[in-house]
């Protein structure tokens, strides 16, 4: 939806997190509206103290006198009362779609890179960000990590660099020039109400590109490429022998190695796909894909990816918070070779741990498995089912601080050399985020 569209309208914000809060300021700035009005699931603390905030039943009464609702990512398009609306007539869009709708109206000049999948979309952006950095182009990164997109529409830049979640790919009714997807499993069972809705909410992000534009596909992920089928397009796959691809735990050019994760900052084999599909761009782009390789090596990897917080008693301490699903837990487990442990368990979305528990089953170096809320012990009752091995303790906690001690105590009972915090599950229902999930690990293990 363009700007022009908002004009003269009734207008509702929906969710003030951090990106309401910046299409608040955005609204208020660019767009000669009849009314304004701010609405909150939850009641919280106004904060734009010349609206009145709305919250709870108040939707009912708003829906009378609204046109056009913009909702913020966590705003689910299955919500009964965003069906309601648009059985009203009232229009539901986003801030990325406003972004995405200016950018091809109003923009063209400017070449937005949509990048994103089930896992590794925020680092894939982040490299792709540095990459262009480095290659001294005027490049910006925005959307579900660094910058509300809306914010970008009064500068200019070569390129915008968004991450995009499924929450924000749902509905949109523009389709960046480029766009590049890591992979695709079961996630958000809650905000899409299906994993069938979240694969195809997941790929609906290329569903508008028009002649001319690109997608990249991981030629490794089956199901991505099984939903991808949906859209009649000329897909470009990375992954594959031709091209950018992570070989034998090397990334490669046709085959011809490149560069190993040991030659980065990085942790985690996984990351040399990302690197894959990021080159594949690059050299779309026409531009230095070697300047781009060797950027890699200077890239200081995220916070709660596979983060190094510390070593104590001889056992390292790896912060993977934001693993949350078993496919992730097992990208993580394949990144280390060292005896481990590993804590699993959150908050429960319905997915089936009955591969991690065969994988942990079959990989020699887990010697300790601990599980922790509220799936730990539908993981716990997984991992014995299949387990045949002797030599792997189970342990089952409720205390996340007791967590850590037993894992502590048992990994220098059998000689273990690294812990790794890679859950396996969202952090909702004990944290607001994984970043608050890492940071409360981190803080235990500094209390060792």
């Amino acid at each position: 939806m363009l700007i022009s569209e908002l004009q003269n309208q009734n207008l509702l914000i929906w969710g003030l997190g951090k990106e309401g809060l910046a299409l608040t300021k955005f609204v208020q700035a660019n767009v000669k509206y009849q009314n304004l009005y701010l609405y909150n699931d939850t009641e919280i603390k106004n904060p734009v103290e010349e609206f009145q905030l709305y919250s709870g039943k108040d939707i009912d009464s708003l829906l009378d006198k609204t046109d056009v609702i913009i909702r913020s990512p966590g705003v689910s398009i299955y919500k009964d009362k965003i069906i309601q609306a648009k059985a009203k007539g009232i229009k539901v869009t986003s801030s990325s779609d406003i972004f995405l709708s200016e950018m091809r109206q109003n923009h063209p000049q400017t070449i937005v890179i949509g990048v994103t999948g089930s896992k590794g979309k925020s680092t894939t952006s982040s490299l792709l960000y540095h990459a262009l950095q480095v290659l001294g182009k005027d490049v910006a990164l925005g959307g579900n990590i660094g910058r509300p997109l809306v914010e970008l529409l009064a500068e200019k830049h070569d390129y915008v660099v968004c991450e995009l979640s499924s929450y924000q790919c749902s509905d949109l009714s523009v389709s960046p020039q480029i766009v590049l997807f890591t992979n695709l499993f079961p996630e958000h069972i809650d905000w899409h109400q299906s994993h069938e809705n979240y694969y195809r909410d997941k790929v609906h992000l290329v569903a508008n590109q028009k002649q001319g534009d690109v997608c990249f596909v991981n030629d490794k992920c089956e199901k991505l490429k099984k939903y991808c089928a949906a859209y009649n397009l000329p897909y470009r796959y990375y992954n594959q022998k031709q091209g950018f691809a992570e070989i034998d735990n090397v990334l490669s050019e046709n085959g011809k190695p490149l560069l190993h994760i040991k030659e980065t900052k990085l942790q985690g084999f996984h990351n040399l796909d990302n690197m894959a599909g990021v080159l594949s761009v690059i050299k779309y782009l026409g531009l230095d894909t070697n300047k781009a390789l060797e950027s890699f090596k200077t890239f200081v990897g995220l916070p709660h990816r596979l983060q190094k917080i510390g070593e104590k008693g001889g056992i390292m301490f790896i912060n993977d918070s934001i693993s949350t699903a078993p496919e992730t837990a097992i990208a993580a487990l394949k990144s280390f070779d060292v005896p481990l442990g590993i804590f699993l368990g959150g908050y429960d979305r319905a997915q089936d741990y009955h591969e991690l528990a065969e994988f942990i089953n079959q990989d020699d170096k887990v010697k300790v498995v601990v599980t922790l809320f509220q799936t730990g012990p539908r993981v716990a009752q997984t991992l014995r089912e299949v387990l045949t091995r002797k030599d792997i303790v189970v342990l089952e906690e409720t205390d996340f601080e007791q967590a850590v001690k037993k894992m502590y105590e048992n990994l220098q009972q059998v000689g273990g050399k690294m812990a790794l915090f890679s859950p396996a599950a969202p952090s909702y229902g004990c944290f607001k985020s994984f970043e608050e999930r890492g940071a409360e690990f981190i803080k235990l293990f500094n209390k060792l």
